[in-house]
């Protein structure tokens, strides 16, 4: 788990072999296991923003847009 330092957190696996991802986007290529972490937190943060319970979703998107934040600063 990393904490970022604007309060946002993501779980990430520890390897240093790169990953091959097929996503549901179309996206296919490579990602290191860090930038795999991220994209996973944005995948599920961003569904359960749409949760019916208040609390969950408004935490969730709150955790979206600060990943996301940190995401634009990310080594590719």
């Amino acid at each position: 788990m990393y904490s970022l330092s604007n309060g946002g957190f993501y779980l990430a696996p520890e390897s240093d072999t790169p990953f091959q991802v097929s996503c549901m986007n179309g996206y296919e290529g490579t990602l290191s296991a860090d930038a795999l972490g991220i994209t996973v937190c944005m995948y599920a943060y961003s569904q359960w923003s749409f949760s019916d319970i208040p609390e969950l979703a408004e935490a969730c998107a709150g955790q979206y847009h600060l990943l996301r934040e940190y995401m634009f600063e990310h080594r590719r």
